[in-house]
Order: C-alpha cells, then sequence, then structure tokens
C-alpha cells in the first residue's frame, strides 16, 4: 500500500488506536453488543499459499459461485513464487483469482496466480490484482495495477484483463494520460463493472486524484478525471456499480482543506456515462458520526436488488505514530427520491480474537463482507468473510 493521503492502494493495513477512554468504551461497546451478536467470521484464504494474502475484489460468477481476487506477498521464508515467464524474476507480490463459493473458507474453489506478463520491454516485479467482473461465455474482466523495472518515475502502471480465468487472455496497460506540464506517477485501477473502470493516478503537481475509464470509448476518449467538489485536495475511487442504462453509482473517499492529517470522509454518487457528470454527491462518516472518528472511506459497494446499496469500507481512529486502531463496516443506503442517496446503516465488522488489533473492509458482495485482519506481533495479514445478519 502507498502510504500517500489520497489512500491509492490496500496492501497493507495501516493500524491506529483510540486516543481517549471515553472513546475506547464506547466503541467496545459497540462492539460487543452489535458485530459480534449479528456477523458470522471465518477465514478466507489459498490453503495452499504462504505469507501475507488478502481479498481485494469479489463479484458473482453464477449460481452460488463468485470471483474473488487477491493479492499475495510471498513469505521471505517461502520457496520464491515463479515469475510471470522465463524472462521474469520472482515478483515481490502477485495477483490471484479465486472461482468458487464464499462457504468453506476459500478451499471450496480454484486460486489460479496471475502476473501482468513479461516481455523484452517490461521486467514485472509485482502484480496487484482488484476488482473482477464477470464476462460471457465464462470470461473474466479483472483491473489492477503492475510495477516494472525498467521505469523508475513510474510506480504503478494501470491493467485491464480480458479472457479465460486462467490468464491466456488480453492483457493491456491503461496508464492515465499525462496532463499538460505534468507526470503521471501512479495509475491504479481498483474496480469495474458494465463496460466503465474506476480508479486513481497521482501526478508530481496533484496527487489523489481519481479517473472513470470507459473501455468501449473510441481511442483518445476512454479517460474522464472524477471532479472535486469545491474543498476537496484528494479522492478517490474505488468501487463502482452498474445501474442499469447510462446510470452508475461510485463510491470511495476524501480529503478535505483545512483539516489536519489525513482526515477522510466517504462518498456516493451518480455518474451517467452518456454525459460523463455527476450528480446526487453525498458525503458519509462512520456511523454517522456517533463514534469519533478520524477517517471514514468506502473500499467496495454492490446492490441490494432494492435499488439501494450494500458497502463496506475502514474506519480509523488515533493518531501516528503514537498509536491508532483500524477497524471495518458493513453500511446500507437506500435511495430516496430523485436519484439521491438515503442515510447509512452502520454494522461494525472487527475479526473477533484476543490478539487481533485491526480489521479492514476490502471488498462486499451481497450480505458478505471480504477484508484482512492482523494479529499482535505479527506483520503477516489474513484474509476473512463476514456474513451480517439480516441482510439477504
Amino acid at each position: 500500500m502507498n502510504n500517500q493521503n489520497n489512500k491509492p492502494t490496500k496492501r497493507i493495513p495501516r493500524v491506529r488506536v483510540l486516543s481517549t477512554l471515553t472513546a475506547l468504551c464506547l466503541i467496545q461497546f459497540f462492539i460487543a453488543n452489535i458485530s459480534f451478536a449479528q456477523v458470522k467470521y471465518s477465514p478466507f484464504s489459498d490453503p495452499f499459499a504462504t505469507g501475507s494474502q488478502g481479498p481485494t475484489g469479489v463479484r458473482g460468477a453464477g449460481g452460488q459461485n463468485v470471483y474473488v481476487t487477491r493479492i499475495d506477498h510471498p513469505s521471505p521464508t517461502a520457496t520464491p513464487s515463479p515469475g510471470p515467464s522465463p524472462t521474469c524474476p520472482p515478483p515481490n507480490s502477485i495477483g490471484l483469482l479465486y472461482v468458487g463459493p464464499l462457504s468453506g473458507g476459500g478451499a471450496s474453489g480454484s486460486w489460479t496466480p496471475l502476473s501482468y506478463p513479461c516481455s523484452p520491454e517490461k521486467t514485472i516485479t509485482g502484480t496487484a490484482l482488484y476488482g473482477p467482473d464477470a464476462l460471457p461465455p465464462n470470461n473474466v474482466r479483472l483491473v489492477g495495477s503492475y510495477m516494472q523495472s525498467e521505469n523508475p518515475t513510474v510506480i504503478n502502471h494501470g491493467l485491464l484483463y480480458e479472457g479465460p480465468t486462467d490468464g491466456s487472455g488480453t492483457w493491456q496497460t491503461i496508464d492515465y494520460p499525462h496532463p499538460p506540464g505534468d507526470h503521471v506517477f501512479n495509475t491504479i485501477a481498483h474496480s469495474t463493472m458494465g463496460g466503465l473502470v474506476v480508479g486513481n493516478f497521482d501526478t508530481d503537481d496533484q496527487p489523489g486524484r481519481a479517473f472513470v475509464y470507459d473501455i468501449n470509448a473510441g481511442a483518445g476518449n476512454h479517460w474522464t478525471e472524477l471532479p472535486k467538489p469545491t474543498g476537496v485536495i484528494s479522492i478517490t475511487a474505488y468501487g463502482i456499480w452498474y445501474n442499469g442504462g447510462t446510470s452508475y453509482t461510485i463510491a470511495g473517499g476524501y480529503a478535505e482543506l483545512g483539516f489536519p492529517g489525513n482526515d477522510q470522509h466517504g462518498y456516493l454518487l451518480n455518474w451517467d456515462s452518456s454525459s460523463r457528470t455527476v450528480s446526487g454527491w453525498r458525503s458519509y462518516d462512520f456511523d454517522n458520526g456517533q463514534i469519533p472518528v478520524r477517517i471514514s472511506h468506502f473500499d467496495g459497494i454492490t446492490g441490494d436488488d432494492q435499488s439501494g446499496y450494500y458497502l463496506t469500507g475502514t474506519w480509523e481512529e488515533g493518531q501516528v505514530p503514537t498509536g491508532a486502531h483500524i477497524g471495518a463496516f458493513f453500511a446500507h443506503v437506500r435511495r430516496v427520491p430523485h436519484g439521491r442517496f438515503g442515510e447509512a446503516h452502520w454494522r461494525d465488522i472487527e475479526y473477533p480474537g484476543p490478539l487481533v488489533d485491526s480489521t479492514t473492509g476490502n471488498t462486499v458482495f451481497e450480505n458478505k463482507v471480504l477484508g484482512i485482519f492482523t494479529v499482535q506481533g505479527d506483520t503477516t495479514f489474513h484474509g476473512y468473510v463476514a456474513t451480517v445478519q439480516g441482510h439477504r
């Protein structure tokens, strides 16, 4: 994960603690009386993998099956993972694609390592996969980013994959075009649905910018920068949901001028793919501000089959480096008249265990949140799935 204010990746969780005894007691009460009583938790991981691993994106694959993307950071003591081709060295990170049911903790389906292919011009040193989407017949579209050693001025290149689940399809680089007089050093594609991709890009002059990429648009017309509302200094686009026709909903987070540190809020907005315009922007803070947190961020979105949305993401409280706490959530937002978004209803998500010190919500499918958790004294992070009762 890049440690930038615009929170461009999900690779390594930051850990935060509570700053006051009052807030600590309030959150402990909230967890004890809501999360553990109404949420069922289980591990979710590749049973044959070593090192850190965490789910990053999920979409339905038909029937009870889903596609889940993941990033793996192999253990330093493990046998090095092979490079994506004989000409490539073992990478620092690899992408994986899971196909199967969410039940069974990841052991009931298949895991396939997928990395951006090497070439004489590209030595791939790492691949991160984020959003999957189903393509007929039995194909998949994936987005994410990769790193290469030949161009040190660019940290992350965006990627788009379309084809069979074994990685034998078409891989493309999708880097945001250089704005006049500026240099793009990060492009990270986070989510895809309905022919669009959303993500983030950073430039030397203005880090923390977001984009919408239209896969089927004509050459030179793929990209649109997501506009920032007045007073917003950085914005992320982490999730997209296709409502039908030209209507999409985009979810992410933003930071404002005049706020110290990394203070962020979640947001939802409407995107019209024909006019390429935004409407209905609404800001959200975890638990509607009832619990004092510094950061609220939407990381994933899915439909509720009633014109509303289920969302997941991360909330954080505390200061770095003096200590902090990071937690996850499940949220439900209904549509209200005139295309607007209603108030969010929240459930705290905290993976249970006496030594668990952080939990993230990375993606959501129906009433199931997928993310990672960390344990005190262990730098490895682990995948999980949480099923929220009372929702489909």
